[in-house]
């Protein structure tokens, strides 16, 4: 194998890693901005457990208050 052809092919194999390179960093973003989809809904469903727990002690006040 000559020196061109030497050089050539080192520039294929290059040229084939940074692709890869960039499906990395395409999936890693993806990646980065699903966990931030999951970090919303996480923080959602706080909200809604903190909701409930409001809901239960109101629940729970009415049926003290009640008479029986």
């Amino acid at each position: 194998m000559t020196g061109i052809q030497r050089v050539l092919s080192n520039q294929t194999r290059i040229l084939a890693n940074q692709r890869k390179l960039n499906q990395v960093v395409g999936n890693q973003k993806r990646i980065l901005a699903n966990q931030a989809k999951l970090n919303l809904v996480l923080r959602n469903q706080r909200k809604m457990l903190a909701n409930q727990s409001k809901i239960l002690s109101n629940q729970k006040r009415i049926l003290a208050k009640s008479p029986r």
